[in-house]
C-alpha cells in the first residue's frame, strides 16, 4: 500500500488487489459520460464555451471579488453540477466567499488545507472507498465515534474537514457528473462529542453545504446512530432544508437498508457489503492528502476584497 503517480503525475493510493483511490483527473473521456453529461447537465461543447464566457462576464461585474477568471477547471466545478445555469452558478460563488468574508477568522484563517487536519486523517476517522456507485457517485465515509477524538479534534476541525473533503472530491469531473454519497458512521458516540455541537458550528456548516456547495449531494446515510444520535441531530435539524433532509437515510444497525441505496459490492463488510478491498492506513490517507496543500492555499487566496468591503 503505497502512494504512486500516474502517466499525467497525478498521486493516488494504490491499495492492493487492484484497488486505487484517486481525486484528480482530467475530463471524462468514457462514452456513457459525455452522454450523461448532456442529458443531464445540458453540457455540449457549445453550451460548455457559452456559459463560461456568461460566468466570467458576470464575475468581472463582481469589482470587489477575485477569483481565477482563465482557470476553467475552476468554473466548472460550479457550473457543471449546477447543470449550466449560470446564475446559479454565480450566486454558489458569491454565497462561497461572502460566508468566508463573514466566518474567516473562526472558521477559515489557516484552516482550509489538510495539513491542519493532518491527525484527523492520521486517525482513521475518514475513508475514500475506491469503488463507485453503480451511477457513478463517489462515496465517502466519516466516523463521527469512536475514532473521533474530542481532546485532539474539535469542532471546528470537523466543520473544516467537511469543507476539505467536498472539495477534495470536487477535483474529479466525474464526481461532479455524478455527486457523491456520504456516510456518516456514529458508533461509540458519546457526550464529550455531543458537546463539541452547537447551534452556531451546526448553522455555519448547514449554510455553507446548502448555499456555498456546488457538488451534488446525492444521498446522506447515518448508520450506528444510538439513542443519543437524536441529541446531535437536535442541534443541526433547524438548520437543514427540506431538500436537504429527503436526501438523509438513518439506517442505525440496518445495513440490508443501506444495501438497498448502494451497491453491496462498493461496501466493506462492516456495512453490509463485499468490498474485499483493504483499508486505508491513515496516516498513508494523511500524506496523500497533504499533497494537496498548495491547491488549498491557492484557493484560499481568492475571495472579497477586505479593504473595500461594505
Amino acid at each position: 500500500m503505497s502512494i504512486k503517480y500516474n502517466e499525467k503525475n497525478y498521486p493516488y493510493i494504490d491499495l492492493g488487489r487492484g484497488y486505487i483511490i484517486y481525486l484528480q483527473d482530467d475530463d471524462y473521456t468514457e462514452q456513457r459520460w459525455i452522454v450523461k453529461a448532456e442529458q443531464e447537465l445540458n453540457e455540449t461543447p457549445e453550451n460548455k464555451a457559452r456559459s463560461l464566457e456568461q460566468l466570467r462576464e458576470l464575475l468581472r461585474g463582481e469589482k470587489k471579488l477575485t477569483v481565477p477568471l482563465d482557470d476553467e477547471k475552476f468554473l466548472l466545478k460550479f457550473l457543471r453540477p449546477m447543470a449550466y445555469d449560470v446564475p446559479k452558478a454565480f450566486d454558489c460563488i458569491r454565497h462561497t466567499f461572502a460566508m468566508k468574508r463573514s466566518y474567516g477568522k473562526d472558521y477559515y484563517d489557516g484552516r482550509i488545507k489538510p495539513s491542519h487536519i493532518r491527525h484527523i486523517y492520521d486517525s482513521g476517522m475518514v475513508s475514500f472507498l475506491p469503488l463507485r456507485d453503480d451511477d457513478g457517485c463517489g462515496i465517502c465515509v466519516t466516523q463521527l465515534g469512536r475514532k473521533w477524538n474530542t481532546s485532539k479534534v474539535s469542532m471546528y476541525d470537523v466543520v473544516a474537514l467537511f469543507r476539505i473533503n467536498i472539495e477534495a472530491s470536487l477535483m474529479d469531473p466525474l464526481v461532479q457528473v455524478n455527486g457523491i454519497r456520504i456516510i456518516f458512521d456514529f458508533d461509540g458516540l458519546s457526550m464529550s462529542h455531543v458537546a463539541q455541537a452547537s447551534p452556531k458550528h451546526a448553522m455555519v456548516s448547514l449554510q455553507w453545504i446548502q448555499k456555498c456547495c456546488p457538488l451534488q449531494l446525492k444521498s446522506i446515510h447515518i448508520v450506528n446512530n444510538s439513542m443519543l444520535f437524536n441529541v446531535l441531530f437536535t442541534i443541526f435539524k433547524p438548520f437543514i432544508s427540506k431538500e436537504l433532509r429527503d436526501k438523509m437515510h438513518f439506517h442505525n444497525r440496518d445495513f440490508s437498508s443501506l444495501t438497498k441505496c448502494i451497491s453491496p459490492k462498493c461496501l466493506p463488510p462492516a456495512y453490509g457489503g463485499t468490498l474485499d478491498a483493504p483499508e486505508c492506513e491513515g496516516q498513508l490517507l494523511g500524506d496523500f492528502m497533504q499533497l494537496y496543500d498548495k491547491h488549498y492555499e491557492t484557493m484560499d487566496a481568492y475571495g472579497y476584497d477586505e479593504s473595500n468591503a461594505n
